[in-house]
């Protein structure tokens, strides 16, 4: 089988990148978000099969597991959600994922498929569980919902048919020339199965996971064995059996398994639903997780054992902020627009929707988080398990933020559905901006969207794959904002105009500038403090214990671990600055999860894990050092103390957003982690320290602007979703 660069197709070589050895399975498997409550194999003849159950309480939801070239791994858009209101089983059928691939034709066959799953079932002593059946495996779903009627709840069946009966010589043939084509070339074979199947637009994401999760963790050969152990198969007979309540999704564009099947199907079961997919490809569950996981809990219930209804003219004025957690920058710019809206609005009561560092932040200013969010997946630390030695590929640490964002979105809808609000306001909350446009009906009340950059820029020259999928991801937005420009009632740019770069989002695409323009207003920089305020450094340096005397440098890298290594670094710098400066104060804050002991331990150097406020300790120093982020720098700028930024490398925002708005504000203090040692570092460190600055000044009135804005959408009287 042919695996080197060369010989892959030119789509799954752009796509998919560097990949493994075939029949390897790349970490974390199968979900990232999500651990497997329990986990273990089943063994049948010799084979086994692993399996996994994900949540600990609630009734059952089984998932039949997917003809081999796929495994458990295609849920994990759904699993993760799904978890928090169901025990949900999993498994990874023989022949791919973490189960073995026996080389016998005689161990792949529809009986050992079945009697897998049953076997599973029977290890996890499921009595009574809704069956979920994805294409072929429908067939599995179909028999044990009319063989063990006492077993299956309910039945859901995506994409599915009911028979693979080979009855003419024709069909016979397409069989054998697609199972020759499997052993022959399967980088050819899963580039164009994995392309019919994702053939709804931007789809790229979904058919690099295909490539690499599903199809790349077998090999052709086995799979071969395993589609041939699939054929003959006829489930029509128990579908007329099943009496169970079954819905039948089926997207009416899937270019793999008819729409006509589905339609089959739905027609055999007495009393089945149909759910058409207008647009909708194969795989569902994948490429629209969202509208799929509602689909099931729809159908298959239970809804909340207790609900709460408030009478219209009852119901107190309500916000939602949804704040992104990537660092702290971010929510005390929130909190500040937050105040300057209870200005305007005293009796606004504001809900906060993130996790940690966030988190920690708001509870110590005495906000109210809402309890919902202990349900949220971290998405900061997501980041940080993306980021190596100072560098950190922004972008797709985003594109895989793929789960997290479906999983977080239906926690976020549960929340609505469950509670009024009256407007959403979401801070770089990408994962409500895309799901609301991926289904716009799901938006019940007026939403405000910030941010302080637009468009993902390629990083890597000479990366066609980079430059391709960053093009696609700024596409789908322009698409999106054009086909639903009512989904984003106001979307505010936290910045100024000249902020946007004049860059093009891509070939053939708007520049970001001139498109951000006509879509965003704009509301100036929003600080979360007042510069005068903070003028007076000996007031401040008494108030947190710094002495007059002394040189105070102040580290920070935004409350993750992914700065560690700048930390680092500036404590190797630290001995040949003090040596020049004797009365120099280092304080290094290290953020909550990295140890003190990770840094090197100086006399007159202090490692801090978290510095409440941390902009009254900056405003107040000789020299800062601080990672790329907008928002501590913009904060230097405001407070006109010397600092150098870090950025990471190929962080598009911190390289390429942030240096230009930098620039903009004569603050472009940014040096390069890897071109300077410690030794270095230690020498343009104190230069920086003596030069006088000369920053533009920072506009003040920000948070206000903004919150102006947000109340008047929600003060809006012919505001209306759609």
């Amino acid at each position: 089988m042919a695996n080197d660069a060369e010989s892959l197709p030119e789509r799954l070589l752009l796509t998919a990148g560097s990949l493994p050895a075939p029949g390897t399975l790349p970490d974390p498997y199968p979900f990232e978000s999500i651990a497997p409550v329990k986990q273990g194999f089943v063994e049948r003849d010799g084979v086994r099969s692993w399996y996994g159950q994900f949540g600990d309480s609630g009734p059952w939801l089984a998932f039949a597991p997917v003809f081999q070239i796929a495994n458990a791994h295609l849920l994990k858009g759904v699993v993760p959600a799904l978890a928090q209101h169901y025990r949900v089983a999993v498994m990874d059928l023989r022949g791919n994922g973490r189960s073995d691939r026996p080389t016998s034709p005689e161990a792949f066959s529809f009986e050992h498929y079945y009697a897998d799953f049953v076997a599973v079932l029977d290890r996890l002593k499921v009595d009574l569980t809704a069956l979920v059946g994805i294409s072929a495996t429908a067939m599995v779903t179909l028999r044990l919902a009319a063989e063990q009627p006492g077993r299956v709840s309910h039945l859901v069946i995506a994409g599915g048919y009911a028979e693979r009966m080979i009855n003419s010589p024709a069909a016979a043939t397409a069989a054998q020339k697609g199972m020759d084509f499997m052993r022959s070339d399967w980088p050819g074979y899963i580039d164009q199965f994995f392309g019919i199947v994702f053939s709804e637009p931007h789809s790229t994401k979904q058919y690099e996971d295909g490539v690499l999760y599903a199809g790349w963790a077998s090999d052709g050969k086995t799979v071969a064995k395993g589609l041939a152990g699939w054929l003959g198969t006829d489930m029509r007979e128990q579908a007329r059996q099943v009496r169970c309540p079954t819905l039948v999704i089926h997207g009416d564009d899937d270019r793999r398994v008819p729409y006509a099947d589905g339609e089959r199907i739905a027609a055999l079961v007495p009393g089945a639903r149909l759910l058409t997919i207008g647009g909708g490809g194969h795989l569902m569950p994948a490429r629209d997780p969202v509208a799929f996981s509602r689909a099931v809990r729809d159908f298959v219930g239970p809804g909340p054992a207790r609900s709460t209804w408030v009478r219209g003219m009852a119901r107190k004025r309500r916000a939602l902020f949804v704040s992104s957690a990537i660092g702290l920058g971010h929510v005390q710019r929130d909190l500040a627009i937050a105040r300057e809206m209870r200005v305007l609005q005293p009796e606004l009561e504001i809900d906060w929707f993130t996790v940690d560092p966030a988190a920690t932040y708001l509870e110590r200013e005495g906000e109210r988080l809402h309890p919902i969010t202990r349900r949220l997946a971290n998405e900061s630390r997501h980041f940080e398990a993306m980021a190596g030695e100072h560098d950190l590929q922004a972008f797709f640490a985003l594109r895989t933020m793929d789960e997290v964002m479906a999983r977080n979105f239906l926690t976020f809808v549960d929340l609505l559905e469950a509670e009024h609000y009256d407007i959403v306001i979401g801070d770089e909350a990408w994962e409500v901006d895309y799901h609301y446009h991926e289904n716009p009906e799901l938006k019940r009340q007026p939403f405000v969207f910030l941010t302080d950059f637009v468009g993902c820029l390629p990083m890597e020259e000479g990366n066609r794959r980079e430059a391709l999928l960053c093009a696609d991801r700024n596409a789908q937005e322009i698409e999106h904002v054009a086909r639903y420009p009512w989904i984003r009632d106001r979307a505010i740019f936290v910045g100024n105009r000249e902020d946007a770069p004049e860059l093009p989002f891509g070939p053939g695409l708007p520049d970001i500038r001139a498109w951000t323009g006509r879509n965003f207003t704009f509301t100036g920089y929003a600080l979360p403090f007042d510069p005068k305020a903070l003028a007076d450094t000996d007031a401040l340096r008494a108030r947190h214990g710094y002495r007059r005397d002394e040189k105070l440098v102040i580290a920070a890298v935004g409350g993750t671990a992914v700065g560690a290594p700048l930390l680092r670094r500036i404590a190797e710098a630290f001995p040949a600055m003090k040596r020049q400066v004797p009365e120099l104060r280092m304080i290094l804050v290290a953020g909550p999860r990295l140890p003190r002991d990770a840094i090197a331990q100086h006399a007159g150097l202090e490692v801090l894990p978290y510095v409440h406020n941390l902009f009254e300790h900056l405003a107040c120093s000789d020299l800062a050092l601080v990672q790329g982020g907008l928002s501590t720098c913009m904060e230097l700028v405001a407070t006109r103390r010397p600092f150098l930024s870090f950025p990471l490398e190929r962080h598009f925002e911190q390289c390429i957003h942030v240096k230009n708005r930098l620039h903009n504000y004569c603050a472009d203090c940014s040096v390069s982690f890897k071109e300077l040692g410690p030794g270095e570092l230690a020498e343009r460190a104190l230069r920086a320290m003596h030069t006088p600055v000369d920053y533009k000044p920072v506009e003040t009135d920000g948070a206000a602007r903004a919150a102006r804005e947000i109340i008047s959408v929600m003060e809006n009287r012919s505001w209306a979703a759609g």
